[in-house]
């Protein structure tokens, strides 16, 4: 009499287990999507649009350097203070990358230079700039990261 009872909980546990671990992996995905290095920068500047440190943080290495022409930023402490003091700056800015040239890309590390371009308000003024930029994004438990950005203006025209 005991026998099918003992069969049917571990019937029952085996399945309890593997829909467990099946909606694991699932939540998983759902949350971190399987990225590429392109993917991966192009969500990278959706969370910048945000103007929310909180969405872009976990997209940056946590020892990545950023060089702006206000200076060279270390680590996400220093990395949170200069754009949060941009948000400030710039109201409702919108920032846009073009023409993306990928110039490096491996297993580990992929490096690209592009245009950028930004718009917002200063001041209640509409504004706008760009310039050239070069990112190398890093895979850090499998995952892709921002690990280097450099901001800077367009070249001089001779």
């Amino acid at each position: 009499c005991m026998m099918p009872l003992v069969w049917l909980y571990r019937r029952h546990t085996m399945k309890h287990t593997l829909c467990l671990l099946f909606s694991t992996v699932l939540g998983v995905l759902a949350i971190d999507p399987i990225m590429n290095h392109e993917t991966a920068l192009k969500t990278y500047v959706e969370k910048l649009n945000t103007h929310s440190w909180d969405q872009i943080a976990p997209h940056v290495a946590e020892d990545a350097v950023f060089i702006f022409t206000e200076g060279t930023f270390i680590g996400h402490g220093a990395a949170k203070a200069a754009f949060e003091k941009t948000f400030k700056l710039i109201e409702n800015e919108v920032f846009s990358l073009h023409d993306i040239v990928w110039t490096v890309v491996t297993d580990d590390v992929a490096t690209c230079h592009y245009e950028f371009r930004w718009k917002g308000l200063i001041s209640g003024q509409e504004a706008e700039g760009g310039g050239r930029g070069t990112t190398i994004l890093r895979k850090v438990d499998g995952r892709w990261l921002i690990a280097h950005e450099h901001l800077g203006p367009y070249a001089r025209k001779s």
